[in-house]
């Protein structure tokens, strides 16, 4: 039994690894074909291939519960087109025992997509957000769009982009005198020195007064700032670049604040949650094989996964966004689809046997 185990294992692995290779390749030249038009002096040809090259990692765990459906669909329904689980279940092989043999490499490959989402991902997804964020610095066609707004001792300040090191660009500082703006202050980037201290480099500061205004130019200024430097990169960031670790340090320090923290509630939950969906349609593919997909051919399974999967990812994201609009807890929204899959599929294998 235990050789039938590794060979339905091996036979759903080696499916998933050529879908997840498929979906990776077709991301990656769609979104090539997509963005090519930002192509320019500045962000070149090379620029757009790194961008991409560090976003597959993200990419790869993403579609794993997809890739886990699909390729579960074509590593049981090989076997099942040549008549082997035919032989298995005649020779007294449960059907719960195939399915065990099948869920595990999908549980081995979530868990390690669980690790790239913590480790790999997040610095890789940052990185090409940097090289994003600077292009419309080096082009001279900056503009306050795609960045983030905060307010920190009395002023409002619009930061471009930041990174983990402390160093955070194209910062724009209004300082207000009441209902009126007394002062602008723009800058290439800031170094973080210690505490609150950052010196700002490339200075414009432009003057309000009534009835005329005084611009200066300085090659560095102090500048105080009470946000620290990690939640200064965290804000910069989407949530879906942040690890498992910086969404929920993220989270605590929104909720301290008494700010929103469900958009980084919902990543986390949706990260987390992962290896659980993958295994959900795992076992929908399951009942499916065993089911009515049993005498189908291969196009019309791989044509059903895509449907499932289009529609377990369409109903995450409702339910999820969902769960921000009507104020309910962001796990319950992620769990709803995942927990419809888990019932569905264990009631179809009941039938099965």
């Amino acid at each position: 039994m235990k050789k039938i185990d590794r060979y339905v294992a091996s036979s759903v692995l080696w499916a998933f690894f050529i879908v997840i290779l498929v979906l990776l390749g077709l991301d990656y030249a769609l979104t090539f074909i997509e963005q090519i038009k930002k192509v320019n002096d500045n962000y070149t040809v090379q620029s757009l291939l790194q961008v991409l090259l560090y976003r597959m990692p993200g990419k790869f765990s993403e579609y794993i519960p997809i890739a886990s459906l699909i390729g579960t669909l074509m590593g049981l329904g090989t076997l099942a087109s040549t008549s082997e689980l035919t032989v298995m279940r005649a020779a007294g092989m449960p059907i719960w025992r195939i399915g065990m043999a099948a869920c595990q490499p999908i549980l081995m490959v979530s868990l390690l997509g669980m690790g790239i989402s913590e480790f790999v991902a997040p610095a890789a997804e940052q990185k090409a957000n940097l090289i994003e964020k600077l292009q419309d610095q080096n082009s001279g066609t900056f503009s306050l769009t795609g960045g983030v707004w905060l307010k920190a001792d009395e002023n409002f300040i619009y930061i471009d982009a930041a990174d983990d090191q402390g160093k955070i660009y194209g910062i724009k500082i209004f300082s207000p005198n009441e209902q009126t703006l007394k002062s602008a202050t723009s800058a290439k980037y800031a170094q973080h020195q210690d505490g609150t201290s950052w010196l700002l480099h490339d200075v414009t500061e432009t003057l309000f007064f009534d009835d005329h205004t005084e611009a200066t130019k300085q090659a560095t200024k102090q500048w105080q700032m009470s946000i620290k430097p990690e939640h200064l990169f965290l804000a910069s960031q989407e949530a879906e670049s942040l690890s498992l670790s910086q969404l929920l340090s993220y989270q605590m320090y929104l909720s301290d604040q008494k700010l929103d923290s469900s958009p980084y509630e919902l990543e986390f939950w949706s990260k987390t949650l992962r290896p659980a969906a993958s295994l959900a349609l795992v076992l929908v593919a399951l009942s499916s094989v065993f089911g009515p997909l049993r005498s189908s051919t291969m196009g019309g399974r791989i044509f059903s996964g895509v449907m499932i999967g289009l529609a377990f990812q369409n109903g995450l994201n409702l339910f999820g966004r969902m769960s921000i609009a009507a104020d309910f807890p962001p796990f319950i929204g992620v769990s709803i689809p995942i927990l419809i899959c888990l019932l569905a599929g264990f009631l179809l294998m009941r039938r099965r046997g």
